[in-house]
């Protein structure tokens, strides 16, 4: 089996929607949709944005499914998540 490296794969941090760790859910939500807008669809769509601090350093990262628990607190008693795919979310 040939040796593959995982910088083959990776997504480059450039190309991930960041935000500072004091942007608001909404600039969150408006972030990760022009990254996804920009993304080469034939890959991997992007799932989460960066956040990054004051001193510019990524201290973590909010996804598609955070914000969703975010916005709908009993979410997790909806149902099964794979039904979100009806809404473009996987």
């Amino acid at each position: 089996m040939k040796k593959k490296l995982v910088k083959a794969l990776m997504v480059p941090l450039a190309e991930y929607a960041t935000v500072s760790q004091e942007a608001t859910l909404f600039e969150t939500v408006i972030a990760l949709e022009k990254s996804q807008e920009k993304f080469d669809q034939s890959r991997y769509p992007h799932r989460a944005v960066l956040i990054y601090d004051k001193n510019d350093n990524i201290v973590g990262k909010v996804s598609q499914l955070d914000i969703l628990r975010a916005l709908e607190p009993k979410f997790e008693t909806m149902g099964i998540p794979g039904s979100l795919s009806r809404f473009g979310l996987t």
